[in-house]
């Protein structure tokens, strides 16, 4: 069946993507972040959650896992082994990147975006990049490990 190939093939550009995104954050952008100023940092960190939030920034991260489980669903009724295999990568995609963006990235985001950057003085600026940007980071290291394994899984279920 084609459609079967078509979601497949969706769920994976779509994951490898976002695996892609998440990788560059992780290993240039926020060390980039580490060099200026707490106020630079944090206005810089409102821009980039603000011009992330575009449409195929969206269509890649809400696309990823509904055809991750498409694919899930399709192999259920074709193969019960290739199902699993979804199934299972359908669950780390879901929970590693997913969940922890909604749980974990997007409140340190909600938080970023409520402060007054301009109106804050040097301790407070320093105060909110410290709240901010360790947890940040580290959840967005936690997508980049859950995207990339998902990506290798469906490699290996392409190739077998």
């Amino acid at each position: 069946m084609i459609l079967d190939k078509i979601c497949f093939f969706m769920a994976l550009l779509l994951v490898a993507l976002m695996a892609g995104l998440f990788f560059s954050f992780s290993i240039a952008v926020t060390r980039g972040l580490k060099k200026p100023d707490d106020k630079s940092y944090l206005q810089a960190m409102q821009k980039i959650n603000k011009e992330i939030l575009n449409p195929v920034f969206l269509f890649c991260f809400i696309g990823a896992p509904l055809f991750l489980a498409g694919t899930a669903l399709i192999r259920f009724f074709e193969d019960p082994v290739l199902f699993i295999w979804m199934l299972v990568t359908a669950l780390v995609y879901i929970g590693g990147v997913f969940v922890v963006t909604m749980l974990c990235n997007v409140p340190l985001n909600n938080y970023l975006e409520q402060q007054d950057i301009g109106k804050l003085d040097a301790e407070a600026a320093k105060s909110v990049r410290s709240r901010f940007e360790t947890s940040w980071n580290r959840y967005n290291h936690i997508r980049t490990l859950f995207s990339i394994l998902a990506c290798g899984m469906m490699l290996c279920i392409g190739i077998f």
